[in-house]
């Protein structure tokens, strides 16, 4: 795990440095203290419990600035040129080097749009505004939000090897607890069998606390994003699961439809399974569709108007986002185009980028609800798919 965790964050910094050449920008400068970057685990691998100051540079030869207790963590990355410690004050320091530098562009993370990209606090910046002058650092001031959100959307061959591995071990889960489900559990009892699975195999749930139950939602009884309750499932009731699983840091998000069969019944009524169907044909024209170069909006009308066709309504969130370290993993966005623009369903779809496909039919008044969810990568021929996909609805006998 370690071997992995430094070779994503070489990864990173060498794309980073190529993205910085590209942008014309000197150096990056990201401050942090007590983890309050979100973008630390990504570019380092690592957490600075005191304040520093990391510069990412064009040339390759990156620097951080640390107090003596964190001075050992950056070292021990194997990342840096220099590791240079401070005692009780970083100002002096920050300084010496800021003028050794002396960067013509200073990218920062600043965004008015990601948070994954506005990690720099408005006190970090203050202080580095009154130590280096107002006017000066906005003649040299960039965002880094082009750079740092291209550098999370685009997957390392790292990165993408955890993904599929978190992806591999949610459908094992997922067969495993299909296994097991019986006419009467209740939400919690299901959602508690994909505990017992991530508890096993030594993984952690990827959105939440670790060792949170996925969403389990029986229609009847209302489909949001809510916690498993203590509703008892029933023949012919519609089963709905949505679960992320964590793998070193890397999650999938994979959701799946049940159907528990009423006593005499083979196989799911014709309204449920119309319902099933368009699901799956929505979600196979967005992975047909999906390509390097389209932008979000479009994949997302190419699936919303397969729901439409058959009569549903409209999907009521986006038909897909992108995964990596984060279940909602920020960047692009596959979803509808609004007034005023989006600019996350405005971006364009690259190589190495991971998304959730989930086109969804949603009704109300007890009407059949579908959720199933895939996970594709983006190469230069198109989607490839990373799940195992959901192509019949999963049916339960419930006995006579």
């Amino acid at each position: 795990m370690v071997q992995q965790t430094y070779q994503i964050a070489k990864e990173k910094l060498d794309h980073a440095v190529t993205l910085l050449e590209k942008a014309g920008v000197d150096s990056w400068l990201v401050l942090t203290r007590e983890g309050s970057d979100p973008s630390m685990p990504l570019l380092f691998g690592i957490r600075s419990f005191h304040t520093a100051a990391i510069f990412i540079n064009r040339n390759g030869q990156h620097k951080v600035i640390a107090t003596v207790s964190d001075k050992g963590n950056y070292e021990g990355t194997g990342l840096f040129a220099e590791v240079i410690p401070y005692y009780s004050s970083l100002d002096e320091v920050f300084l010496q080097e800021l003028e050794k530098q002396s960067p013509q562009k200073l990218a920062l993370n600043i965004s008015h749009h990601d948070h994954l990209c506005d990690g720099l606090t408005l006190g970090l910046y203050l202080w580095l505004e009154e130590l280096v002058g107002k006017e000066r650092l906005q003649a040299m001031e960039v965002s880094s939000e082009a750079i740092l959100k291209e550098l999370r959307s685009v997957k390392s061959p790292a990165e993408i090897a955890c993904i599929q591995k978190a992806v591999d071990y949610t459908i094992e889960i997922y067969e495993e607890v299909f296994s097991q489900i019986k006419c009467g559990m209740t939400e919690i009892e299901i959602g508690e069998l994909f505990v017992q699975g991530m508890k096993k195999r030594g993984l952690s749930n990827g959105l939440g606390n670790p060792h949170d139950p996925p969403l389990v939602c029986t229609v009847r009884n209302g489909l949001a994003h809510r916690k498993p309750g203590d509703h008892k499932t029933i023949p012919g009731d519609i089963v709905i699961i949505d679960f992320s699983l964590k793998y070193n840091d890397y999650v999938s998000d994979i959701a799946r439809t049940v159907y528990l069969l009423k006593p005499g019944e083979t196989k799911a009524p014709e309204e449920i399974q119309r319902a099933f169907d368009t699901a799956i044909e929505a979600i196979t024209e967005a992975i047909q569709f999906i390509r390097p170069g389209v932008k979000g909006w479009e994949v997302d009308a190419a699936a919303r108007q397969v729901i439409e066709a058959a009569g549903y309504p409209t999907i009521r969130h986006s038909t897909g986002h992108q995964v990596g370290r984060e279940t909602h993993d920020g960047g692009t966005i596959l979803g509808p185009r609004r007034t005023p623009p989006r600019p996350a369903v405005e971006g364009t779809v690259q190589v190495g980028e991971i998304y959730a496909i989930e086109p969804t039919v949603i009704q109300d008044d007890g009407l059949p609800c579908i959720l199933v969810e895939e996970n594709v990568l983006i190469t230069e021929q198109g989607a490839k798919v990373l799940s195992k996909r959901q192509l019949e609805l999963v049916t339960i006998a419930c006995g006579s």
